[in-house]
Formats: C-alpha cells, sequence, structure tokens
C-alpha cells in the first residue's frame, strides 16, 4: 500500500499543500525553508492550541538539539512569509516566554474523486513499525479504540477486533481482506516513537478497487491520544461520507477518563485481557484495578474488568463491576450486553436481560458479542427466527470468530434444524478442526438427528483434544451417557452414569473446578425414562442454579420428560416467558 498525503489547509489567502510541500498564497508559491515549512505545518495541523517552545522543537527538530532562537527565528522568517507584521496576531500568536498559538480559522481539503458509497470498514492491527515491545500496547489500544468509537455508528458496519485482529503480523493483500471479512475499506497505522512524541501514520483504502481514500500523520505526545482518537474518528467518518447526527456527534467526542496515567494502564489491561490465557488476564485485571485507582469515575475500566472476571468464571466479581460501570455510565454499550448475560444466565431475570441486550445493540450497533448472547437468549426462550437473524449479525461482524460461528450453529440446534447445524457445524470445524465447543455440539446434533455412530466419534473426539481437564472430561461422558440412553443401550448407560455420580461424590467441588452438572444427570435419567429420578435431578439443578436450566423450554435432550406436569411447573417456577 501506497502512504501518501493528500490533504491542503487552507487559511485567509494561504494554501498548505502537504503532498508537495509548498505555501501558496492566492495560487503563487510563497518559498520557504523547509524547516520553516515543518513549523508552519505543525502549527496550522494544531490550530487554536497551545503549543510550548518544547513541544514545537520536538515536533520539528525530532533527532536534534536545538535551541529556543532557533525556533524563534523561523517563527519571524514564516510571520515575514504570511506578512505578518511583528505587533499583529492575524496568523500565530506569541504567549509571551512560553510558545505560540495559530488563531486563524484554517480548513482542511481533500482532493478526492467522487467515489460508490461506502457502508463497510476493517481496522487493522496498527503495525509497531521498531517492533518496541513497550509500545505494542498503544499500537493495539489506538487500532481497538478507533474500532470502539465508529461501532457506536449505526450507519457503518464495522468488522470486529476479534476478526481484524487476526492479521496482526500478516502481511495481507487489500483483495485478500476485502473477501474474508467482506469489508469495503480497510483502515491501516503505523506506529513509532521518536523520543517522548507518537508519530502515528494511517491510510484509509478502497478494498473494492485498492484505491487511497485518505491519509495523514499524527505527531503527539501521548497525553494527546484522547483527542486524536477522536479527531481520527471524524476524519475517517467524513472521508467515508458518513451522515453524522447530533447524537451521533457526541459519541464519538465522549471522553472516558481525563486521566491520562488511568487511560495508559486501561490500554495495558486491554492488550493483556486479548491475549486469553489465564497469566494475561490476571496481568490485565491488576492493570484495569490501577486504572480505576487512579480515576474511580472510569467506567470503561470496570466494564472491562467485568468480562475479565466473566472469561476466569468468577461471576459474583464480574456482576459487581458491571454494575458500578452502568452506575458510572450508562451509555456503555457493551457493559449493558454484560449486564444481560448475568441477567439472563445466573439471576433467570429474562425481562431484565432482554432490555439490556436491546440497549446493548441500540448503543453499540456493531458489538458482535451482544449480538451473540442476544440470539442464544432469543433461542432458549423459544423466538427462532429473530434467534437466527441475530446470529446472522454476529457473524457478519465477526467473521473470523469461532464462537460467533458457533452461533449459527446452536441457534440451528434449538430450532431443531437438525441438518443445517451440521453444516454449520461443520463449517466451523473446517476453520479450526481443534475447537472443542463445535466438536461438542455436533456431537449433540447428531445425536438428535438419529446418528449415534457419529455422535459418538464427536464426543471421542472431545475427549481426545480435552485429555486431562478433568471437567469437560466429565461433561463429556455424562452425554455419552445420555447417548447410550438414547439409543437403548441401557446397561452402558447406567453403568458409566454410576461411574460418573461416585467419581463426582469422592472429589472435592469448588467454583473452580465444579463438579457433575446436575442437568446432566437429568437428562441421562430422562433419555432412561426414569422420571422420578430425572426430576429429583432436575430440582437439584434448579435449587443449585445449574446455567443450564435456562435452556429448559427447548432443549431437544429433554423431550421424554416435557408433558410431565412437573416440567411445566419446573418452567413456571424457573420464570422463563412464554
Amino acid at each position: 500500500m501506497l502512504w501518501q498525503t493528500d490533504i491542503s489547509y487552507e487559511f485567509g489567502p494561504f494554501r498548505v499543500d502537504m503532498r508537495e510541500r509548498r505555501l501558496l498564497r492566492d495560487g503563487q508559491v510563497v518559498p520557504l525553508r523547509p524547516k520553516v515549512f515543518d513549523v508552519l505545518l505543525v502549527l496550522v495541523q494544531n490550530g487554536g492550541r497551545f503549543l510550548s517552545k518544547a513541544e514545537l522543537i520536538k515536533r520539528v527538530w525530532r533527532d536534534t538539539v536545538v535551541e529556543e532562537g532557533n525556533l524563534a527565528r523561523n517563527i519571524s522568517t514564516l510571520r515575514n512569509a504570511l506578512g505578518e507584521r511583528p505587533s499583529e496576531a492575524k496568523f500565530i500568536e506569541t504567549v509571551p516566554w512560553q510558545g505560540y498559538r495559530f488563531v486563524a480559522a484554517v480548513k482542511e481539503l481533500t482532493d478526492e474523486p467522487a467515489r460508490r458509497s461506502i457502508n463497510s470498514l476493517a481496522v487493522l492491527p496498527f503495525v509497531n513499525i521498531a517492533g518496541d515491545p513497550d509500545l505494542d500496547y498503544l499500537a493495539d489500544g489506538i487500532a481497538e479504540a478507533i474500532i470502539n468509537h465508529l461501532s457506536q455508528l449505526p450507519q457503518l458496519k464495522v468488522l470486529s477486533r476479534n476478526s481484524t485482529f487476526r492479521y496482526k503480523g500478516r502481511e495481507s493483500e487489500t483483495s485478500v481482506i476485502r473477501r474474508e471479512l467482506n469489508a469495503e475499506a480497510v483502515l491501516v497505522g503505523r506506529v513509532v516513537k521518536h523520543h517522548e512524541l507518537l508519530s502515528i501514520s494511517v491510510e484509509l483504502v478502497d478494498a473494492r478497487d485498492e484505491s487511497h481514500i485518505w491519509g495523514g500523520q499524527y505527531i503527539r505526545e501521548p497525553s494527546d491520544l484522547f483527542t486524536l482518537q477522536h479527531t481520527m474518528a471524524q476524519e475517517i467518518t467524513n472521508k467515508l461520507r458518513v451522515k453524522l447526527t447530533a447524537k451521533d456527534q457526541m459519541r464519538l467526542g465522549r471522553r472516558h477518563t481525563d486521566s491520562t496515567e488511568a487511560y495508559q494502564f486501561y490500554l495495558k489491561g486491554r492488550y493483556y485481557f486479548n491475549k486469553l490465557n489465564f497469566e494475561s488476564l490476571q496481568k490485565g485485571i491488576e492493570y484495569y484495578q490501577q486504572a480505576i485507582e487512579r480515576d474511580p469515575g472510569f467506567a470503561l475500566a470496570y466494564a472491562a474488568l467485568a468480562d475479565s472476571f466473566n472469561y476466569l468464571a468468577q461471576p459474583a466479581d464480574a456482576k459487581l463491576a458491571v454494575s458500578r460501570a452502568l452506575e458510572l455510565d450508562e451509555t456503555l454499550g457493551a457493559a449493558h450486553a454484560t449486564r444481560g448475560f448475568f441477567r439472563w444466565i445466573y439471576d433467570w431475570d429474562f425481562v431484565g436481560a432482554e432490555k439490556d441486550f436491546g440497549e446493548a445493540i441500540e448503543l453499540n450497533p456493531n458489538y458482535a458479542q451482544a449480538h451473540h448472547w442476544s440470539a442464544l437468549y432469543l433461542a432458549n426462550i423459544g423466538r427462532q427466527a429473530e434467534a437466527a437473524a441475530e446470529a446472522r449479525k454476529a457473524v457478519e461482524l465477526d467473521p473470523l470468530s469461532l464462537l460467533m460461528n458457533m452461533t449459527l450453529g446452536l441457534t440451528a440446534y434449538l430450532a431443531r434444524d437438525y441438518e443445517r447445524a451440521i453444516k454449520e457445524l461443520q463449517n466451523i470445524i473446517e476453520m479450526d478442526s481443534t475447537f472443542v465447543a463445535a466438536h461438542s455440539v455436533l456431537g449433540n446434533v447428531y445425536l438428535q438427528h438419529g446418528q449415534f455412530d457419529n455422535a459418538m466419534a464427536a464426543y471421542e473426539r472431545v475427549l481426545e483434544l480435552s485429555k486431562g481437564i478433568a471437567p469437560v472430561e466429565m461433561s463429556i461422558k455424562a452425554l455419552i451417557a445420555h447417548a447410550y440412553a438414547k439409543a437403548g443401550k441401557r446397561a452402558k448407560a447406567k453403568m458409566l452414569l454410576n461411574e460418573l455420580l461416585a467419581t463426582d461424590e469422592k472429589k472435592e467441588n469448588t467454583a473452580a473446578r465444579p463438579g457433575l452438572s446436575p442437568h446432566l444427570v437429568a437428562e441421562i435419567y430422562g433419555a432412561l425414562r426414569w422420571k422420578d429420578e430425572a426430576f429429583a435431578w432436575l430440582n437439584k439443578a434448579y435449587d443449585e442454579h445449574d446455567t443450564q436450566i435456562v435452556s429448559l423450554k427447548v432443549n431437544p435432550t429433554l423431550d421424554p420428560l416435557r408433558s410431565d406436569p412437573r416440567f411445566i411447573e419446573l418452567v413456571r417456577r424457573v420464570g422463563l416467558p412464554n
């Protein structure tokens, strides 16, 4: 991709042509030495903003030590070129002993051809040019912040971070990215640090024909990241000709914290969270907590903390964090989605969950996770057509995510569309043959579709992939026992069930190492047609708040019990909506 800058700036009778590095007055070239032009460019790009002498020197003479007198001489030369007398401040205002401010109104122009409208965008991970390990979190954080800014706009489809960050460290042609992500435009960026200043280059490319739409370079101090991210988001929407409402403008301009230090800790937390292993999640939590110490009102840090606790299966801590996030800021779409998940799975507050999912999608229509959770919620309460639509939206926004693609298979399974479910799950296994969840659900689908041998092969594959992971092994053995019972192999089913119950009784179960799900035991007894035992274990699942209880209305494995009055009463007690 070609890195170029096609922006020009106009003020008064002057035009600054960045491509040619020229200053023009009424179309005529005003000769300037290179450093004088650099001083002008920095002033114009920061129009209306005070720049200290030290900051100006850093930006213009990045790798050279110069005295303030050198800057003063260049400012004087520039004023002469602009026709400004020392006593005037028509263009450049001197702040005595401190610095300068460009006070003239500046208009930014771009020479761009007419182009077809663009409705979808992929923001790729920014490249850390020097491979500086201390800069990795910033490079990732800037790209993620732009995604989060633009995801709030309902008029633009913004691909999820989960999909776009798969290109990190890879050289990929724009045409390949367009095909894999179905994105019409791609934003790429590069970050490098010079002393204490960040140099950030960005380019926006039309992926349909690989033509350049816009490019720019920003030299900023790390403390300017808030403003810079907003500026870039505004530039992108302008170049894509996205029409913004007053509400959109307000969303794009929101600042989540005034503490630069808190924001740096937050970005470090996100960087480690996205590695998604136990050690990095713990480290991410530490950074979020430091961000909150610096700014106790930093709602975004509380929301991120909740996501980390959620991944670590610490629902109580996660619920406290997300509740605090929404107390501080009710407009966080991702936090509403997380709270909706807890209300649905843990609290059985189905009305509250649906309300939260709706608000999450309204506030952040491009948040794939909200569509994923909403799809599963709708499928589990029996609204299958709506669930399928939400599942398709989740995949559209995050096409390379295994989890989002699972949504299509799960919703098809709960809708009893087994052929479609098999097709979707096989597609996921083609994406990643080691993805345990896809094999597990595929086994369930095969079993309900009457393909016992295929079901057993899928379950055996899960055991092979999860060797040594006791909770997974126990759950899969319970599914195998259920399969034996459903296939009429009662002796094998009872033998395996007794073995599981004996093992579970001996082991010490904790939140970190949960025991055998009572819901799974109820499914086995149901398939054996031992209804009294099945309902005893379903009531145990109810008492223990087993998370699988929320699927009572639609779970095919419970069909042998569905006509019993005790089942109808249990659905009523759980509070599942009609």
